[in-house]
């Protein structure tokens, strides 16, 4: 499994949630509430892959 970046917001630990019947992975922040949804995205290593990239 891959490792998850922090939060780009606050830096606070995230939290992955499956959603198989949607089609989508959701990643969402324990310390601020934001979240990102990957829709096409439900398998892995993509949605974590998506996830973890950053603008240089």
């Amino acid at each position: 499994m891959t490792e998850l970046k922090p939060c780009p917001f606050c830096g606070g630990k995230i939290e992955k949630v499956n959603a198989p019947m949607m089609n989508t992975v959701m990643f969402v922040c324990k310390k601020c509430g934001a979240d990102v949804c990957f829709y096409g995205a439900e398998h892995e290593p993509k949605a974590s892959k998506a996830w973890n990239r950053r603008a240089k």
